[in-house]
């Protein structure tokens, strides 16, 4: 399984389950039609090589979307926060393809970038949290 696809499973099943995320109407791959608010979506990433001498890594540069149609920007912060939570209790072994394939990875790291927020004229209110993971193929 590709490195990029581990990470964003893993990244959908600590969202999903997160008790400060309880709220959300959904986590997607992307933004869905007629979704209703508040919603978290997946992406974009950009995944870089991080090998070394003993192994072989990826660097994943990954942006997390929260979107909202309230009054104000405390709920999609609040919701920012509780992503960020999530995110960095991510550790330990990712899901392989299949047994004995030998394409599993292992998170590495866990690093937090950035934050922000941005209102449109429409009223939405957009929550940006951006993450860097390195991980190892085992």
């Amino acid at each position: 399984m590709s490195a990029s696809l581990a990470v964003q499973q893993a990244l959908r099943a600590a969202l999903v389950a997160a008790p400060g995320l309880a709220g959300l109407t959904g986590v997607f791959d992307g933004v869905p039609v007629n979704a209703q608010p508040p919603y978290l979506t997946l992406g974009p990433d950009v995944v870089t090589d991080w090998s070394h001498k003993s192994g072989i890594g990826h660097e994943h540069r990954i942006q997390l979307g929260l979107w909202d149609d309230a009054t104000g920007s405390a709920r999609v912060k609040t919701l920012c926060g509780a992503a960020e939570d999530a995110v960095r209790a991510l550790t330990g072994t990712l899901p392989e393809a299949g047994a004995g394939t030998g394409d599993g990875h292992r998170i590495a790291s866990v690093q937090f970038l950035r934050g922000f927020v941005l209102k449109d004229p429409d009223g939405w209110t957009q929550g940006i949290v951006e993450f860097r993971i390195r991980t190892e193929q085992l």
